[in-house]
């Protein structure tokens, strides 16, 4: 976890570039703020983190760019982004480039579907150039 880019007094990230890579892997649940229950009930426990306030999700990983790290799409809504299924972070294999086709936004413009391409992640798996890599030559 970048020790610049997170803020422990709200258990938050802040600062955060797309693609921007995070380290860790419990985080805040971002569909209910970390409270635990469902935003606008009365008790309802939140069905992402089943009321504990935190989510696991495997590092390293990358804030939801098509939710925009809310965990609900579309915004104030108790339905669950399809890209990260409400966590607000989607798992990443780095190295990572952004999304040329949706220019790192995770949909194109004018559509509502997630990229086909980085399937609304907005970063890519960068490929390695095979003319640089020197294991390559020794072949």
């Amino acid at each position: 976890m970048k020790w610049e880019s997170y803020d422990f007094k709200r258990n938050t990230f802040k600062n955060l570039r797309v693609g921007a890579i995070i380290e860790g892997n419990t985080f805040k649940c971002s569909f209910c703020g970390g409270s635990g229950f469902l935003p606008g009930t009365k008790g309802t426990k939140c069905h992402i983190c089943r009321g504990s306030g935190e989510v696991t999700v495997n590092g390293p990983v990358v804030v939801c760019v098509y939710c925009k790290g809310m965990g609900h799409y579309p915004s104030k809504t108790n339905l669950t982004c399809p890209v990260c299924r409400g966590k607000g972070l989607t798992q990443v294999n780095p190295p990572i480039e952004g999304c040329t086709t949706c220019r790192g936004k995770g949909r194109v413009p004018g559509e509502t579907m997630p990229c086909r391409n980085c399937k609304g992640k907005g970063v890519v798996h960068k490929n390695k150039n095979l003319d640089e890599d020197e294991d390559y030559e020794n072949y």
